[in-house]
């Protein structure tokens, strides 16, 4: 019998060494795949992060394009300039416009709460018999 226990018992020193090893290299395996990840994440917010500043550098870059080949038949930049800027001019002067409006002061009066007012005191108010 003593001899069954102490196989029993290598077994199972065995068992724990074999385990632990296996546990160790699972942990270097997700390590790996973990600083991979992180590395593959962040290259990509990085390159999310810089497609605005391309598109936006792109757009003022065209801009000057136009800007400079219709300053070549003017002759100058400042109508050519006037020219390209008077489409997004027109649209500030729009958004500010309705803008001015949305913010005046008759629509910033709660209409709703005056009307439910004047309702209420009809109702209350005593009839004349």
């Amino acid at each position: 019998m003593r001899q069954r226990a102490d196989g029993t018992l290598a077994l199972l020193v065995a068992a724990l060494r074999e385990s632990a090893a296996h546990v160790e290299a699972l942990l270097t395996l997700a390590r790996s795949e973990l600083d991979g990840n992180v590395r593959a994440l962040v290259s990509l917010i990085a390159i999310v992060g810089t497609i605005p500043v391309l598109l936006i550098v792109t757009f003022f870059l065209g801009l000057d394009a136009v800007v400079k080949l219709l300053a070549v038949p003017f002759g100058s930049e400042a109508p050519a300039a006037l020219i390209v800027a008077a489409p997004f001019i027109a649209v500030a002067l729009v958004l500010g416009w309705v803008g001015a409006r949305r913010m005046a002061l008759s629509n910033l009066e709660p209409w709703r709460t005056w009307r439910q007012v004047k309702r209420d005191g009809r109702a209350v108010a005593p009839t004349e018999a």
